[in-house]
């Protein structure tokens, strides 16, 4: 038996090498989960009224993560396919029973004076809204609701000639104490490459905040 370790030590060193470098590379790159995000700021506790003039604050819901959305209901771009797409998130979460106990859904207008409540039903049963644990709220007026926008870290403004918003399109993520752990970029520019963001890819990075 020595006689053999020492004969073939050198490929016995090797071949135990490659085991280790094999082991630590399925770690890494299968094993190992996603570094969870790290806390950025916390979360403006705003209050807002929601489609039955009921008022409505972030820290109603804590205790649970929440994925934050600003949009408005005459936008011709990225709004309706992003509700579109957390419309595929709220159902996955339905799925699996974690829809209100765990993830809570928040939209939020830029432009109350023309979003009414008659509006905004209007706009999210045409993508496929389900108002199941998915909140839709609005505030007085739009500049009120672009500032808090801005203290999500949403950039936005209003085109007084085009009489329209434009804004960045992140999801955004609040944790269960309510501090913001992530923007999602929800308009990723393919021509240049970016992944297409999907309804499991965001699902993958609410789930690692619970």
């Amino acid at each position: 038996m020595l006689a053999f370790l020492k004969k073939y030590a050198f490929q016995i060193a090797i071949s135990c090498l490659v085991l280790v470098m094999g082991v630590y590379l399925l770690y890494t790159y299968l094993w190992q989960p996603e570094a969870v995000p790290s806390v950025k700021d916390p979360a403006p506790n705003f209050q807002l009224n929601d489609l039955d003039n009921n008022p409505v604050s972030l820290s109603d819901t804590n205790g649970k993560v929440r994925l934050v959305y600003f949009y408005f209901a005459s936008c011709p771009d990225v709004c309706p396919p992003t509700t579109y797409l957390i419309s595929e998130v709220q159902e996955i979460l339905r799925e699996k029973g974690e829809l209100g106990t765990k993830v809570e859904l928040i939209s939020i207008t830029y432009d109350p004076e023309i979003d009414t409540p008659e509006v905004i039903t209007k706009f999210a049963q045409k993508v496929g809204v389900e108002f199941d644990h998915w909140t839709f709220l609005r505030g007085k007026n739009s500049e009120d609701a672009m500032e808090l926008a801005r203290e999500f870290s949403v950039a936005v403004t209003y085109d007084k000639e085009a009489k329209t918003f434009y804004h960045m399109n992140p999801l955004v993520l609040v944790d269960k104490d309510g501090n913001i752990r992530d923007w999602i970029n929800a308009s990723p520019n393919i021509l240049a490459g970016d992944k297409e963001l999907t309804a499991q890819d965001v699902y993958k990075s609410l789930k690692q905040l619970y």
